[in-house]
């Protein structure tokens, strides 16, 4: 009986998480096949945590987060609804993310001269 009551938790507890990955991946206008790259992973890794069929590892989870520019308890905080991102900070993100740190870091100082 305990298994039986276990393994309902860990179901629902598998889909919620899912679903939040799906909400912020959408929030963040990135197809699963995008996420999967920025992340690291398969495409089917990211469609089996998105189905509630796996869970996954803390690199996983630490790229995910990354990649959609959000905390790790963010994702666990299943009843905050999440809170769609400023479209061009997020863009900005991305496109800083792919530079290297020298780059970035000139990117900061052109920034400076707006302020």
């Amino acid at each position: 009986m305990q298994k039986v009551i276990y393994s309902f938790i860990m179901d629902e507890f598998l889909k919620k998480f899912g679903e939040r990955v799906r909400t912020y991946r959408k929030l963040n206008d990135l197809s699963q096949e995008r996420l999967a790259e920025l992340a690291d992973v398969s495409t089917n890794t990211i469609n089996s945590i998105e189905n509630g069929k796996t869970f996954l590892t803390y690199p996983t989870l630490k790229n995910i987060c990354s990649s959609l520019n959000i905390t790790a308890p963010q994702l666990f905080a299943f009843d905050v609804k999440p809170q769609e991102p400023d479209k061009l900070l997020s863009q900005l993100l991305i496109y800083v993310k792919k530079l290297t740190p020298a780059q970035q870091k000139q990117v900061i100082e052109i920034i400076k001269t707006f302020m």
